[in-house]
């Protein structure tokens, strides 16, 4: 990554920032932009790290199409993500996952980029009972944002087979990890649960928590986006990004209150609205095309996040 100058979109998140950090550290050159509508937390992070930051929405093409030029490679991020968050705004979802893709993706190609990495979500397959979730298999988006994705990934591949813009997307299941707040709108699982039962606050599981998921640490996440975009070979393709073991919610509570050495107070309530019951993933092409293998168990992963939430003090107003 030495001297390549790479633009990556909602880098100011939380896979953005950690995804950055490393860049840097592998002495990649980095733009950001970002609206900043869901943090401003990691900005100064990022100004240590002499990364160049713009504070735009990507569904305005004519702002941030003059920051891809000089740019050798983009990784696309920016997304208005959460499933319930669509829900609540199907119109903004569509102007920042559906609009906000093409506009990244025609200013890739106006710009001459060498190298276009789109990031999608396991919510693709949403409702399909195929499995384990294979990348060519069956996808039921079951809410705007999962719509929203799965457009995003065919203005992907339309823009490699057309216009020849060397693309790629890559599916990402549950990321967790440092830098992953509790106390924003829509807060992921992990870092809620483990701030509530830190602070002795009741966690709420819907449906009866036997519904599985493969929560992948961040850092595995990082290394699979720079592997893809190492991989000459990897052009017009869909990957699975994910740890393969595949925990039920109420598993992850347990191994929470053994990473914490506290009791969880549970309260149980109905299932939301488009929650798959499973979504047992195949990461076989990653492994075999992209060298890509996870190294970073749940338990370990747990104590990372763990140790940043205490150690930074984050804690949610819920």
């Amino acid at each position: 990554m030495l001297n390549q100058k790479i633009l990556v979109t909602g880098g100011a998140g939380f896979i953005g920032s950690n995804l950055i950090e490393e860049l840097v550290k592998r002495g990649a050159k980095v733009k950001v932009i970002d609206n900043l509508s869901v943090s401003e937390e990691n900005v100064p992070f990022l100004k240590k790290l002499g990364v160049e930051i713009f504070v735009e929405d990507i569904s305005n093409f004519e702002k941030i199409a003059p920051l891809f030029k000089g740019i050798d490679g983009v990784i696309h991020l920016a997304a208005m993500n959460r499933a319930q968050r669509s829900i609540d705004d199907p119109l903004a979802a569509n102007k920042s996952n559906i609009e906000g893709t093409i506009n990244v993706l025609q200013a890739s190609k106006i710009n001459g980029i060498k190298k276009f990495i789109n990031v999608s979500s396991s919510s693709v397959y949403g409702n399909s009972k195929i499995y384990p979730r294979i990348e060519n298999n069956e996808t039921i988006p079951p809410h705007p944002y999962a719509v929203g994705k799965l457009a995003g990934e065919h203005y992907t591949r339309v823009y490699n087979e057309i216009f020849g813009l060397n693309t790629l997307t890559l599916r990402f299941f549950s990321v967790f990890g440092p830098r992953q707040r509790p106390d924003i709108s829509y807060a992921a699982v992990i870092p809620k649960f483990i701030d509530n039962i830190v602070h002795g606050k009741p966690i709420v599981v819907y449906g009866n928590g036997d519904q599985k998921r493969s929560f992948t640490f961040i850092s595995d996440v990082v290394e699979g986006i720079l592997l893809a975009y190492k991989n000459a070979k990897a052009k017009g393709e869909t990957y699975n990004i994910a740890a393969p073991e595949e925990v039920s919610i109420n598993e992850l509570v347990n191994e929470i209150e053994i990473v914490t050495g506290k009791k969880a107070i549970i309260k149980y309530e109905p299932p939301l609205q488009a929650d798959p019951e499973k979504n047992t993933v195949d990461i076989t092409k990653a492994r075999t095309k992209l060298g890509f293998s996870p190294k970073v168990s749940l338990r370990e992963g747990l104590k990372e996040i763990t140790n940043w939430l205490i150690e930074n003090k984050k804690s949610s107003k819920n």
